[in-house]
C-alpha cells in the first residue's frame, strides 16, 4: 500500500469515529464543564481566571474527541483522563504565553496549504543537544507548541464551515543536523510518556527528510520493537515520493516545492489569537512550575514537601482513596491523579476486615475445630478393633432378610 493510500484509510477511519461519537462527546463535555470542572476547582484551589482558561480547553470539541477516542471511548476513563490532565495543565501551561520567540527558526506551520487531505503541515528542525540545560529548556518548549499545535487546529476548525474538521497534523522532520550519536532518547522518552498522553491523536504522520543512510537503518531496527499502528506514520520518502505525495505546490523550495523558501513564509502559530492573551497582573507573576525528567527526580525540600492520608481518615475529603497533601500549599489531590478502583476495593475490604474480623476468626477456629474432630474419630474407627466390630454386626444385619 503508498503513502497516499495508507493515509486516507487512517483518515477515513478516524472521520468514521468522530462523526459517530459525536452525540457522545458534546454530552461528555457538558458533564465535564457542569460537574467535573468545580470540583477540580474545588480539589486544586483554582481561582476564577483559571478556571474559565481550564473552561475554554473543555470547550475544545476535537480535543475532548481525542481525548475519549484514547479511551477505547470508555466515559468513565475518560472523565478519570480529563481530570488528571486539567491538574497537569495548570501546573504546566498556566499563565499561558506565547511560543518562545528564538525557537522559531526550529519549528514552522506552512500557511494557508495542506496536505492532499486537509491536514496543517509542519516542519520541524531535529537540533542536537550538549547537556541537561538544553533538553529541559527543550522541554518547555514542547510542552507550549504542542499547546500551540491545540489551538491553530482549533482556530482552523472555528473558522471551517465544512462537515470534517481537521483533527491532525503532518510533520516534516528535517533530519539534516542531527546525527544518530546526538539523539537524545532521554528526550524522546519523556516526549511520549509525558506530554503524548496529554495531546493525544495530533499527529497524523512523521515525513523524515533529509535524511541519512545511518537514519533509514536505524529506523529499520527500531520500528521492530514498537507497535504496527505507530510504523504506519513514520515514512522515509525520497524526494520523487516526498513531492508525489504533497504536490510541489504544498511544499517550501528547501524541499522541493515551488513554495518561497522557508524563512520567507509566515508562521501562523505565531499569529494565533492565544498568543496575544492579555492575562491579569496576579496570574502574570505565578510561576511555571519544572516537571522533572524522568532521570533527574525534583528535588524534596521541607517547603515543598508532601505526606500522604489514609484513605480512611476522616479529614480525607476523597474517602476510599489515598490523598497526597502539600505543606507549601495546603492543597490535596488524589495520590495517582485519579479514583482507582483496586484503591477502593482495598479500603473497602480493610474496612470489613475491621468490622468483622472477630466473628471471622472465630467462625474459622471452628471450622478447623470440626474438621479435626472429624480426622479423629476418622482415624479411631479404622484403628479401633470395637468400631470394626460394631460395623460387622451393621453389615450383617443389613444382609440378613
Amino acid at each position: 500500500m503508498d503513502i497516499r493510500s495508507l493515509l486516507q484509510a487512517n483518515c477515513d477511519k478516524l472521520l468514521t469515529q468522530y462523526h459517530s461519537n459525536l452525540e457522545t462527546v458534546l454530552e461528555l463535555q457538558s458533564t465535564l464543564i457542569e460537574d467535573v470542572l468545580p470540583s477540580v476547582a474545588d480539589e486544586l484551589n483554582l481561582d476564577s481566571e483559571q478556571m474559565e482558561w481550564a473552561r475554554e480547553w473543555l470547550q475544545d470539541t476535537q480535543a475532548i474527541f481525542q481525548m475519549l477516542r484514547r479511551e477505547k471511548f470508555t466515559r468513565s476513563f475518560a472523565m478519570e483522563s480529563v481530570r488528571k490532565n486539567i491538574a497537569w495543565r495548570s501546573n504546566c501551561l498556566w499563565p499561558p504565553k506565547p511560543v518562545v520567540s528564538t525557537a522559531k527558526e526550529q519549528l514552522r506551520c506552512l500557511p494557508d496549504v495542506c496536505d492532499p487531505l486537509g491536514r496543517p503541515i509542519l516542519i520541524v528542525e531535529a537540533m542536537a543537544f550538549n547537556d541537561s540545560s538544553e533538553i529541559r529548556q527543550q522541554q518547555h518548549f514542547l510542552i507550549q507548541i504542542m499547546e500551540q499545535f491545540r489551538l491553530h487546529l482549533r482556530h482552523l476548525n472555528d473558522s471551517h464551515e465544512g462537515p470534517s474538521p481537521s483533527l491532525q497534523f503532518i510533520v516534516l522532520l528535517d533530519l539534516k543536523e542531527v546525527s544518530m550519536k546526538s539523539v537524545s532518547l532521554e528526550l524522546l522518552s519523556w516526549f511520549s510518556k509525558e506530554v503524548t498522553p496529554r495531546f493525544p491523536g495530533m499527529l497524523a504522520a512523521v515525513f523524515m527528510v533529509n535524511y541519512s543512510w545511518t537514519h533509514s537503518q536505524m529506523w529499520s531496527l527500531v520500528s521492530r520493537l514498537i507497535p504496527a499502528r505507530a510504523r504506519s506514520r513514520v515514512f522515509f520518502p525520497s524526494q520523487k515520493e516526498l513531492t508525489g505525495y504533497f504536490t510541489p505546490s504544498s511544499l517550501p523550495k528547501d524541499y522541493g516545492g515551488t513554495l518561497p523558501p522557508l524563512r520567507f513564509l509566515d508562521d501562523p502559530l505565531h499569529t494565533l489569537p492565544g498568543n496575544h492573551v492579555h492575562l491579569p497582573e496576579s496570574a502574570s507573576k505565578n510561576r511555571q512550575i519544572e516537571m522533572p525528567t524522568p532521570t533527574t527526580p525534583a528535588r524534596k525540600t521541607r517547603s515543598n514537601a508532601r505526606h500522604l492520608i489514609s484513605p480512611t481518615n476522616i479529614l480525607n475529603p476523597f474517602f476510599g482513596y489515598p490523598v497526597t497533601a502539600s505543606q507549601q500549599s495546603n492543597s490535596l489531590s488524589l495520590h495517582h491523579g485519579r479514583r482507582r478502583k483496586r484503591d477502593l476495593f482495598r479500603t473497602l475490604l480493610k474496612l470489613f476486615w475491621r468490622r468483622w474480623n472477630r466473628p471471622i476468626n472465630v467462625f474459622l477456629w471452628f471450622i478447623a475445630y470440626v474438621v479435626a474432630l472429624r480426622m479423629w474419630y476418622r482415624r479411631w474407627i479404622l484403628q479401633s478393633s470395637a468400631a470394626w466390630e460394631v460395623l460387622h454386626i451393621m453389615w450383617d444385619t443389613r444382609l440378613t432378610p
